[in-house]
């Protein structure tokens, strides 16, 4: 799984954020080793957009960051998010799914 945190410029740019990150599933899906994505967004700030992608390998997902449509489409989400919290770099965090349940509260709720 890679972790990544986004904090956007105000919540106009988190709503933009959100509808970019969407128009992106078809790509994702289409990747050798993708899994799912989940986007978060804190609800005591809306500013605050956490990605969970999952992938089959970190192999997987580093190829993918390579292709230009990738880069573009990261391009584009950096003009919304807020450059001075980004001083030391972007974070992202590397992690291995130990536990998973079904995701069934979405379709109850």
């Amino acid at each position: 799984m890679v972790i990544s945190h986004a904090y956007t410029k105000d919540a106009n740019a988190a709503d933009a954020y959100i509808a970019l990150s969407a128009s992106f599933d078809d790509f994702l899906a289409e990747q050798p080793g993708f899994v799912s994505r989940t986007l978060v967004q804190l609800t005591e700030d809306p500013t605050h957009l956490i990605n969970l992608r999952v992938f089959r390998t970190v192999a997987d997902y580093e190829t993918m960051t390579t292709i230009p449509h990738y880069q573009e489409h990261i391009a584009a989400l950096s003009e919304l998010v807020d450059v001075d919290r980004y001083a030391d770099g972007y974070p992202r965090s590397y992690a291995d799914v130990v536990l998973t349940s079904v995701d069934e509260w979405r379709t109850s709720s």
